[in-house]
């Protein structure tokens, strides 16, 4: 009985040993002391194709430049002891791999050298691991009809390895131009001979998505708040030396300005005030709208 016991001890102990080094296993963190360090430009998603990484921002067109940032990071299991000097270039190569790994969307422009500035070089103190590269775009200096791209690779990082996968970055830059936005809506519209579709209407929102550089994409509404059909590509075009608005349609050449209403742009409320009309009698139309900013889209 007394072997029977020391046995029965001997494998309960076995058991704790085993199920602790199991435990301990499970949750061992991994060890990168053997990772070789690498400066990279990091990505919250990276591509699996073996292409280019990208980033992306939307910019407003506005006077003044718009501030935007990505990173430098020391990949390692410690920081150095030392400043690292890291070294960047506009890479057209890196731009041109991209859009030959995304052919099925429209290929990324080049933004021109003067619609941005970026330093190119940027220190990683001493102690740390990272360090932000500020970039300032023109908006005003790029067309809301383009898809821009600015490709960046890392060409020295004072000796340290660069990341292969990580080296390089495509910045997606997307621009609205300054009257892009969510509106409220409303206003008066006239349908010859229904007074069910005629009249005034408010309390609505309407998306204006941009359409060139000063033009906006627009809706009509019925007083109901049903859509006007007949008038599709309508659009706000705004001349921006006067603020003057005309009206057009792609799809309804009698579509004009009301002449007797200023159809403007008033750039201190954000507001447009347009007039217009289309069709003749007996089917004539008009509108007459207050579309004031709320927000970005």
């Amino acid at each position: 009985m007394k072997n029977k016991n020391i046995f029965n001890g001997f494998i309960a102990a076995l058991c704790v040993m085993s199920l602790s080094s199991c435990l301990k296993n499970k949750n061992e963190q991994p060890d990168f002391s053997a990772t070789t360090p690498v400066v990279e430009i990091p990505v919250g998603s990276p591509v699996g194709d073996g292409s280019v990484n990208s980033l992306t921002t939307s910019l407003i067109q506005q006077d003044a430049a718009s501030d935007y940032f990505f990173y430098i990071n020391y990949a390692a299991s410690s920081t150095k002891a030392t400043d690292i000097k890291v070294t960047l270039s506009i890479d057209p190569t890196a731009l041109a791999a991209y859009n030959a790994a995304h052919t099925s969307d429209p290929a990324l422009t080049q933004v021109p050298s003067n619609a941005f500035t970026m330093q190119t070089t940027i220190t990683i103190p001493a102690n740390q691991r990272r360090v932000q590269v500020p970039v300032k775009f023109v908006s005003t200096a790029l067309n809301p009809a383009i898809g821009y791209g600015l490709p960046v690779t890392i060409t020295d990082a004072s000796g340290e390895v660069i990341s292969k996968k990580f080296g390089s970055v495509v910045v997606k830059v997307a621009v609205r131009n300054r009257y892009d936005g969510k509106y409220s809506f409303k206003g008066y519209v006239f349908r010859e001979g229904d007074p069910v579709l005629s009249g005034n209407f408010k309390g609505l929102t309407k998306d204006l998505p941009s359409n060139g550089a000063t033009a906006v994409d627009f809706g009509q509404v019925w007083s109901n708040g049903g859509g006007v059909g007949g008038i599709d590509g309508l659009t706000i075009n705004v001349n921006p030396t006067t603020n003057k608005v005309t009206m057009k349609s792609t799809a309804n050449a009698t579509l004009i300005n009301d002449p007797a209403y200023d159809s403007r742009y008033d750039p201190a409320t954000k507001t447009f005030y347009i007039s217009f009309k289309w069709g003749v009698s007996p089917s004539s139309r008009s509108a007459t709208d207050t579309l004031t900013y709320v927000s970005i889209r």
